[in-house]
């Protein structure tokens, strides 16, 4: 699931998918995501 307010289940110990508010479906291009990736890059992007 990438409902980012889903919860969890048992099944995955409650823990919630972590997943950013306002992401498009699957396989569309998500500026914000990118973003995120450019900034945690290991090892840094200059």
């Amino acid at each position: 699931m990438c409902d980012p307010g889903y919860g969890g289940n048992v099944r995955n110990g409650n823990n919630p998918t972590g997943a950013p508010p306002h992401a498009p479906l699957a396989g569309k291009w998500f500026s914000a995501q990118f973003q995120q990736l450019m900034q945690n890059a290991y090892p840094p992007l200059s």
